[in-house]
Formats: C-alpha cells, sequence, structure tokens
C-alpha cells in the first residue's frame, strides 16, 4: 500500500485516575486537556504544543483494564487499506474503525509481536494530504495543523 503520510500522528495514554494524571501531564509539562466526545469513553484531547513550537498530540482515557498501555498513532489517507495490510502482513485489529468526532476516524492494532499501533485518518484528509507533500518538515506541518484543529476553539 502507498500512503502519502505514514507519520506518528497522536498518542493516547490509559488513565485510571484521568484526574490525577491530567494534573501530572499538566503541572509538569504544561500540556492542556479537553473534554471530547468519543464513542462510549471519557475522553480528553491533549494538546502538547503552542503556536510556535508544534508538539504531537494525543488524548487521554478512563481504563477499561490494567493491561491498557499507551498508543502511538500513524496517520493514513485510507483506513479501511491501512486495515487489510496491518492483517496481510500479520498483525490484527483489537479496536475496529469508530469515528473521533470533529476528527476522523481510528482503529487500533497490534503488530506480529504484539506491540500496539494505532491508526488515524483524518476528517479533513485532502487538506493534510496536500500540506504534508509541500512541506520540508510534513510531521511538524500535520501534527500543527492537527493541533490548531483540535483545540481551535481553546485559543
Amino acid at each position: 500500500m502507498k500512503n502519502e503520510i505514514n507519520e506518528v500522528t497522536l498518542f493516547e495514554i490509559p488513565a485510571k485516575d484521568p484526574e490525577v494524571l491530567r494534573k501530572f501531564y499538566a503541572d509538569v509539562f504544561g500540556w492542556k486537556f479537553k473534554n471530547s466526545a468519543v464513542q462510549n469513553m471519557q475522553y480528553w484531547t491533549i494538546d502538547t504544543g503552542t503556536k510556535h513550537i508544534p508538539g504531537v498530540n494525543g488524548g487521554m482515557y478512563k481504563k477499561g483494564s490494567e493491561k491498557e498501555t499507551p498508543v502511538n498513532y500513524i496517520s493514513t489517507t485510507n483506513l479501511d487499506e491501512t486495515i487489510a495490510s496491518v492483517e496481510k502482513a500479520g498483525g490484527h485489529i483489537t479496536v475496529g474503525k469508530r469515528e473521533v468526532e470533529g476528527h476522523g476516524l481510528t482503529a487500533i492494532g497490534v503488530d506480529p509481536e504484539g506491540n500496539s499501533i494505532g491508526l488515524f485518518q483524518s476528517a479533513d484528509r485532502g487538506r493534510f494530504r496536500q500540506r504534508g507533500k509541500q512541506s520540508q518538515s510534513g510531521a511538524n506541518r500535520v501534527s500543527s495543523e492537527y493541533r490548531d484543529n483540535m483545540t481551535a476553539d481553546d485559543r
């Protein structure tokens, strides 16, 4: 599969006590949290950057089990194709495709050794694809654009 982005786009942190972890990351790193609508989950988006220095953004959610670990998400322009590629290459999908309201689609899988990998398709695929190609630093441009869209009403 030829994917046009393939950058780490975001991360997620499972939290037994989300309030404690939100305070920890806000106090230590200055991260900003915003309650967000995700299907059947308590979920907060995380803004790690500033207007001048983009960061890879993420989310935090209430743990469903002690086995949950952080997940890094890789951006894709076609989530269905990427899911098929993961399965064809020996991985499998553990959380099927779902919508993150206003941001796009996600799925979570594991590689052949059991490492979690998140997959993310932006709701605005065309703009991200175009800007990522034009930029010398596609990862910074994509994360900056994603951050700006993810937290626009907080600014």
